[in-house]
């Protein structure tokens, strides 16, 4: 932010002092009138016998030729004063023989040397700039270390910019816009918390009762509502889970070694009817993430992948100079397979808002959900990290 302000405020100091130099010299060329002195033109010829430096010359009387009119205001004793080149001179008489003569005088005057009131006058116009713009963008490197800190650790910022600031109204709606947004988001995270809960009591109830009702229904329709209460049991999981994603701690990210994460995932998918495959990595490579939402997203596209794969599900691991790639392969329909397979609206139970928990964890990590088919055949689901998240 202060490198912001030193350079609004230069370009701000430009732009003015460019407009008053223009200015001023517009007003120079066509207004300013010239700078005179009146000074008696007796005193300067009382003074030609004193140490000062003007320019008097006598001529005799003799040597030049004058007008009648001319000739009797010099005896009359006044000074004659005419203009030869741009340049005045003066005339009068002095003695009996002799003329004597005052001048070259410019008829341009030289210009006044007011360089020091131009630099002080520009010097106050910095200064009273500074004072007016300091404040502002001070209220403004705070509300942007409020909002930094807000995208950090999702708690309602102080507001403590004075009210008569310039940016008060802005720092008062990001206070209440950050209020409303934390209680929102907790209120969100705790309803996804209730429904979980809520759902799984009549669920227990729901089991208990087709128990006893085993013998006296079809084997078909037990199948069926088998199948339903399982599917009521993954969407309050899912709940559950949706809820544990939206948690953003301060330390949101740690560093992960990617074998440890492997190594979790390889021991929770062991002994499947359809067995999944994990890629080891070679080096102890690490990543900033938060392990168990990393985990929970990386479960959730494998669990997904286990209703659709025919024989095998693997994960695999990629490196380049920027990112890093999870990739869920499996056998099965791909995602092109529309009537097969759910798409990010999710037809299928629970993978709808499986899809979303995945996808709000990587937006936390910086990353990207990718879809795509898969080498082995079917569907391909990729988490893509960026290197910047990699030791």
């Amino acid at each position: 932010m202060h490198s912001h302000f030193i350079r609004f405020y230069l370009f701000i100091l430009l732009a003015v002092f460019a407009l008053f130099f223009s200015f001023s010299q517009l007003y120079q060329q066509f207004y300013a009138p010239p700078v005179q002195y009146n000074i008696p033109v007796e005193d300067v010829f009382a003074a030609h016998n004193s140490s000062n430096p003007a320019a008097f010359r006598f001529i005799k009387k003799a040597n030049i030729q004058l007008s009648d009119d001319i000739l009797a205001q010099i005896n009359a004793e006044q000074t004659i004063a005419f203009a030869v080149n741009e340049q005045m001179y003066y005339l009068r008489n002095h003695d009996s023989e002799r003329f004597i003569q005052w001048g070259p005088i410019a008829l341009t005057p030289e210009p006044v040397d007011d360089n020091f009131m131009v630099l002080f006058f520009y010097s106050a116009l910095a200064v009273v700039f500074l004072l007016l713009m300091w404040p502002m963008f001070r209220d403004l490197a705070y509300l942007q270390k409020c909002a930094n800190e807000f995208g950090e650790n999702q708690k309602p910022q102080p507001l403590t910019i004075n009210k008569k600031s310039t940016v008060y109204p802005l720092a008062h709606a990001l206070y209440t816009m950050s209020s409303r947004l934390v209680e929102f988001v907790e209120l969100h995270r705790d309803l996804a918390k209730i429904i979980a809960h809520e759902v799984r009591t009549p669920l227990a109830r729901m089991k208990f009762v087709l128990k006893r009702l085993e013998g006296n229904i079809e084997d078909k329709h037990l199948q069926r509502m088998r199948a339903d209460i399982a599917e009521l049991e993954t969407l309050a999981t899912d709940y559950m889970e949706f809820s544990r994603s939206q948690q953003l701690d301060q330390g949101y990210l740690q560093p992960l070694q990617l074998n440890t994460l492997l190594e979790v995932l390889s021991n929770k998918y062991q002994n499947l009817e359809i067995p999944v495959q994990f890629q080891t990595v070679a080096d102890t490579k690490a990543i900033a993430a938060n392990r168990a939402q990393l985990e929970l997203a990386l479960s959730n596209l494998i669990n997904n992948s286990l209703r659709y794969a025919n024989t095998r599900i693997q994960l695999s691991v990629e490196f380049d100079e920027r990112q890093i790639w999870f990739h869920i392969d499996d056998d099965g329909p791909g995602f092109n397979a529309a009537r097969q397979r759910t798409n990010n609206q999710g037809t299928t139970t629970g993978f709808g808002l499986g899809l979303y928990i995945v996808e709000s964890i990587i937006k936390r990590h910086e990353g990207k959900l990718v879809k795509s088919q898969s080498p082995i055949g079917g569907a391909r689901a990729s988490i893509v990290l960026p290197l910047g998240l990699v030791n």
